[in-house]
């Protein structure tokens, strides 16, 4: 099967000196010989011979030589759980525009919509009751942060996939690069929600027809045993699926073969290593979130008192709801998107030999880059 480019289409007008991020190297045959090159795939334009006025990557000064084996944010090698965390937070630091920038940009851009809705929901609906409004005014949140949280990883994924090559990705050509793959994106978390549903509905049936066939101690345990084993299995499967929307953005594939590219990448012992990496990278920033949340919580309730704290709607703790999810979003969804587009590239690596052709990449970069 044809394997789509990582990064932009070669041509592409928005970025016309920088080469495209390269296609995964195709496995050789079982004697070792040469890997072979699928039907259908082109000689990318980085490959082909420099004419005689472009300086080749062998031509570069030696100090440029040294750094090809990490001419970006992470080594170009199997990464390690250090490299990974590094490369996603050295990503922040030497790019802040295009990813806590962006971050408060997309965020303010979406979650400007929800807090008017939620203030005019609290003057409107007086008929409703306190629990109904809490109820719509987080599902609206839930929906505008999700989207917000969509977009910017896509946007994310692709700054990371450039910094891995030593280019900073601007505010426009992330843009531009990003723009047509938010339908995909979301297409792609719609179906993931999809398939969870499904699991989730089987899930109950299985439970109620041990219910019905009998009672007593054994069906107990059996509903605890199997409800703590889909707890385990649901966070398995998210875990592995969560490298989906990185395909789906450097790639260009849709949703459903972005879940397969995904999925396929993190089979095996790997997909425990994706599993633990992501874990711990929720766990770090979940801290982070608490980091801010608390203090803020702590002022609010101390300038409104406990009457004040009691109203949920009120404007006051709804400015503060959105203000700490646009702060804390825009510094936690930059690094949980950079750890994401990172587990994809070292899967990539590890598979399919991914490295030889960043290498390749990153010498005609930089060759480009000293013409």
């Amino acid at each position: 099967m044809t394997q789509p480019p990582l990064g932009p289409p070669p041509g592409d007008p928005g970025r016309p000196d920088r080469p495209p991020l390269p296609p995964p190297v195709p496995p050789g045959p079982a004697d070792g010989g040469a890997p072979s090159q699928p039907p259908g795939w082109s000689q990318p334009s980085w490959q082909q011979q420099p004419t005689p006025h472009q300086p080749q990557w062998h031509q570069l000064p030696p100090e440029q030589l040294a750094r090809m084996h990490q001419p970006g944010v992470v080594p170009l090698r199997p990464l390690t759980l250090g490299d990974i965390f590094g490369g996603a937070l050295q990503t922040m630091r030497r790019n802040p525009e295009a990813t806590i920038g962006m971050g408060f940009i997309v965020l303010a851009v979406l979650l400007a919509p929800s807090l008017l809705l939620s203030l005019l929901m609290s003057n409107a609906l007086t008929s409703l009751s306190d629990v109904d409004l809490q109820a719509v005014n987080l599902l609206l949140s839930t929906i505008f942060s999700s989207l917000a949280s969509i977009a910017l990883t896509g946007m994310i994924v692709h700054v990371v996939g450039e910094a891995v090559l030593g280019d900073r990705a601007g505010l426009g050509d992330t843009w531009r690069a990003v723009r047509g793959r938010l339908l995909a994106l979301v297409g792609t978390v719609l179906l993931m929600g999809v398939l969870a549903v499904i699991a989730i509905i089987a899930l109950v049936v299985v439970i109620a027809g041990l219910v019905a066939v009998g009672d007593g101690a054994l069906v107990i345990l059996l509903v605890v045993l199997l409800s703590i084993a889909a707890v385990v299995g649901f966070v398995w499967a998210a875990c592995r699926l969560s490298l989906a929307p990185a395909p789906v953005v450097l790639e260009r594939i849709g949703p459903w073969k972005g879940i397969a590219r995904a999925w396929s990448l993190s089979r095996g012992g790997q997909g425990w290593r994706i599993v633990g990496i992501t874990i711990l990278a929720g766990i770090v920033t979940s801290v982070l979130a608490a980091v801010v949340q608390l203090p803020v919580a702590a002022a609010v309730m101390a300038a409104l008192g406990p009457t004040g704290m009691m109203d949920p709607m009120s404007p006051t703790l709804l400015v503060t709801d959105h203000a700490l999810q646009l702060v804390v979003g825009a510094l936690t969804i930059p690094f949980t998107a950079g750890v994401t587009a990172l587990l994809y590239l070292d899967q990539r690596i590890r598979r399919e030999g991914l490295d030889v052709s960043l290498v390749r990449a990153a010498q005609e970069r930089a060759a480009s880059r000293s013409r």
